[in-house]
């Protein structure tokens, strides 16, 4: 969290419960490398945003030589780029197409149609409340991509929503995640970090005391779950 608050100011933003689930989460995660002794060194962020998560991660995790792939849509990618820019101003950057798709920079950035072109296994992959925007076409391609690239200590961590309906009236559901008997799974259950949030707006849902809404707490919208696995690869 001391690390997220030197990033943010950095950046100058604001701390908001965006940073605070980028921080938590990736805490997540570096407890459970400690405890299994793995030192992850490529990532892959499925729908970063504004770019945080990455530019903890590549801060927090500075002993070792990080290779970052970063999905997510064109328009936001521009953002990202931004936020790395002024957090690490010595990290190269690039662009994977189907033509370059073997430059050696610190960060990649990847057009969703084009995950299968990446090289690399993947180490750790991490998807915090993207997957539940998507359909479950994207959802599967993305399980795919990630089996495909699976070794022996590779991790994924995805974090959304039970049940969200898209706005086409598509139903996505966490339980409908492609997964597989053989994966190996780490965490599988309630997102302890998605339950409330500190706020100095009052947002609509949020706990009362004796019928009145008590101040500065509210709620996340819905059931959150969290899930740390190892996916079984394709044979």
């Amino acid at each position: 969290w001391k690390e997220a608050k030197r990033l943010a100011r950095d950046l100058r933003v604001d701390l908001t419960r965006h940073e605070w689930l980028c921080a938590t989460a990736l805490s997540v995660l570096t407890d459970h490398f400690k405890e299994h002794n793995i030192y992850p060194k490529t990532f892959a962020l499925i729908g970063d945003g504004d770019g945080f998560l990455g530019a903890l991660i590549l801060r927090c995790l500075s002993s070792t030589n990080i290779k970052m792939y970063a999905v997510d849509l064109p328009i936001v990618l521009v953002f990202q780029a931004r936020t790395y820019e002024t957090s690490n101003p010595r990290a190269t950057m690039s662009v994977l197409s189907a033509v370059d798709n073997d430059r050696q920079t610190d960060i990649t950035f990847v057009h969703p149609k084009d995950i299968e072109l990446i090289p690399d296994g993947i180490d750790c992959a991490i998807a915090l409340v993207s997957m539940q925007e998507m359909n479950a076409f994207s959802i599967a391609s993305y399980f795919t991509c990630l089996r495909r690239r699976s070794t022996l200590r590779s991790r994924f961590y995805y974090v959304g929503r039970l049940l969200k309906e898209l706005p086409g009236g598509e139903i996505v559901s966490f339980y409908d995640h492609p997964c597989l008997e053989d994966d190996e799974v780490f965490i599988d259950g309630p997102c302890p970090y998605l339950t409330h949030f500190f706020d100095q707006c009052k947002y609509p849902n949020g706990p009362q005391l004796l019928g009145v809404r008590v101040p500065f707490i509210n709620y996340w919208d819905g059931a959150s779950w969290h899930r740390l696995v190892r996916l079984a690869p394709l044979t």
